[in-house]
């Protein structure tokens, strides 16, 4: 977010999971007990995203993050991964304990066949 391009130095206070692993948290986020964030911009959500996927863009998160219960788990996702892990870094520096990033994002997910929706 304040990182300025090409520091890289995030904190890593996240985990990273597979495709495989989101297919298995599908009744906790259908249940209401895991939030799955997709951190791209509106049309890139709006051309495809993750079932279930709330769309929270990685540009007004600065601004949007106190709507988000930093007790929750929260899986994010975006095209590849590298502005999940920015967007995780900033929740775990907000105190956020539980947050997850999707390895290898959205390309991931479809290159694995996962159902995509359009809106």
């Amino acid at each position: 977010m304040n990182t300025p391009a090409g520091e890289g130095r995030l904190s890593e206070e996240y985990r990273r999971i597979g495709t495989e692993e989101l297919r298995e948290l599908k009744k906790d986020i259908e249940d209401g007990g895991c939030l799955l964030l997709d951190v791209r911009e509106r049309h890139e959500f709006e051309s495809g995203h993750i079932p279930l996927a709330i769309l929270m863009p990685i540009s007004e998160m600065e601004r949007r993050w106190q709507e988000l219960d930093p007790s929750m788990k929260i899986v994010l996702y975006c095209r590849s991964g590298k502005r999940s892990a920015r967007v995780a870094d900033l929740l775990a520096q907000k105190g956020f304990k539980d947050i997850s990033i999707l390895e290898g994002g959205l390309n991931r997910w479809s290159d694995d066949h996962g159902p995509m929706e359009r809106k």
